[in-house]
């Protein structure tokens, strides 16, 4: 995991500064008999609402550009200690990887590893701190101001290996905040003897 650890961050790992923020209502909502939301009809858009937009379109792009010049290194939680997923991957690798033996590991006791995530550079401007740094309380750890940018916390399982190791697959997932994250099945395939990912796969989404 250590060669393709810079583009696993690289590949999850969001900016929540660039998610837009909701364009004001341009026209006029219609709603059916009961109260429900129907539609809205943009030919009865008012010019107080096409003022709306212009600035909410100005003001996003300022954004934007602010976010672009700013150096500073958005900082993500991370458990260095691997584990082995929660689902059984091999019918998985096989199903993607036509053909591939499938590795079946003998470990016994515990199955968990540490990665050595310090020594890894990474890519963009993303850092990895250890989650052990952070609130353990779930709703401490989303709402403390930190003196930092923080962006979110990233995870990886271990890797289910086909015999020859040219392939694998692993899940992985980050989350922004209490209800906004994603779950990721990730496959990675050996070429040139360097590792790439080939596909990944949205699992859940909040």
């Amino acid at each position: 995991m250590t060669e393709i650890f810079p583009d696993l961050i690289d590949s999850l790992c969001i900016d929540y500064r660039t998610f837009p923020s909701k364009p004001p209502i341009y026209g006029e909502v219609i709603y059916d008999k009961v109260g429900n939301y129907v539609s809205i009809d943009s030919t009865k858009g008012t010019e107080k609402q096409k003022q709306e937009i212009l600035d909410w379109e100005r003001n996003q792009d300022s954004i934007d550009k602010a976010i672009e010049k700013d150096t500073s290194k958005l900082i993500v939680a991370f458990n260095p200690k691997i584990e082995k997923s929660s689902k059984d991957l091999k019918e998985y690798l096989g199903e993607h990887f036509k053909g591939v033996k499938i590795l079946n590991p003998k470990i016994e006791g515990d199955s968990t590893y540490t990665i050595d995530y310090k020594n890894i550079p990474l890519k963009g401007k993303f850092e990895i701190r250890n989650i052990s740094e952070f609130p353990k309380d779930r709703y401490e750890f989303w709402r403390k101001k930190y003196d930092f940018i923080f962006a979110g916390a990233v995870y990886f399982t271990r890797i289910q290996f086909d015999k020859e190791r040219k392939y694998g697959v692993l899940d992985g997932g980050f989350s922004c905040g209490r209800h906004c994250g994603i779950g990721v099945r990730i496959y990675i395939k050996k070429i040139n003897d360097k590792w790439i990912i080939d596909k990944i796969d949205n699992t859940s989404v909040s």
